[in-house]
């Protein structure tokens, strides 16, 4: 796999009055067998907090955010997903991403990919 692109955003309110607010999307975009491909992840923001919580991750401390690195994590866990676009709205779904996660190692393996920090 040969990553293109990582970008997060907070996913705008919606017209409907949902706390659409308290959403983060993680976007990654690769080529595969001569394929480009984008995933979007979007999560309920809280998550990234219970990360820090919990000695996970801590984005503030490490100075990369979480949204550039769960749509990547995802397509690990789940590489044959047909969908391209998923939804995380439980905890440990989304804990379970960072298992033997390792920062250093995601930075050797995607060398290429400028990630600017949230610092």
């Amino acid at each position: 796999m040969k990553l293109i692109s990582i970008s997060g955003e907070n996913v705008p309110p919606s017209k409907g009055g949902s706390p659409a607010e308290t959403f983060d999307r993680s976007i990654a975009t690769w080529e595969e067998n001569g394929q480009q491909t984008t995933l979007t992840v979007t999560y309920v923001r809280y998550f990234v907090k219970v990360l820090a919580e919990r000695g996970i991750y801590d984005q503030e401390a490490e100075g990369i955010p979480v949204t550039h690195l769960v749509a990547l994590l995802f397509a690990d866990k789940y590489p044959n997903l047909p969908e391209k676009r998923h939804y995380i709205n439980n905890t440990e779904d989304f804990l379970a991403l960072f298992e033997d996660f390792s920062l250093a190692k995601w930075k050797e393996r995607y060398p290429g990919i400028i990630v600017h920090s949230i610092a």
